[in-house]
């Protein structure tokens, strides 16, 4: 499996990475910084699931998780983000993510991970 990560904060997506390992045993992992990066890197990698922060530099997340859709709309995306869920989902499942989940509950990825994978 090919996994996608992008993250602007690298703390967090070292922390990130690392709930990976608990949730996946065999993936190739592409590292991303912003959604820019995350756009260009998954038209090349082509990943089977991505996971995404909203706020970051040169593109949102959420505008990313839309044109990653339209080209590889199998590709799963999970949007990982501090904003509020309440305000975010909506406009998450929208651009194409399957889920949403806030930084605040990490410790859910991953069985959130698992869930997704299963669909």
């Amino acid at each position: 499996m090919k996994v996608l990560v992008a993250e602007d904060n690298d703390q967090v997506r070292h922390l990130i990475v690392r709930l990976l390992e608990s949730a996946l045993t065999d993936y190739e992992l592409t590292e991303c910084s912003d959604g820019a990066d995350a756009v260009s890197c998954s038209s090349r990698v082509h990943p089977d699931l991505i996971l995404m922060d909203i706020m970051m530099g040169r593109m949102d997340g959420i505008t990313a998780a839309r044109r990653i859709h339209k080209e590889l709309p199998e590709a799963k995306i999970l949007i990982v983000s501090q904003l509020p869920e309440e305000e975010f989902r909506d406009e998450s499942l929208n651009a194409g993510a399957v889920d949403y989940l806030n930084k605040d509950h990490l410790y859910e990825l991953p069985e959130k991970i698992r869930l997704i994978m299963k669909e």
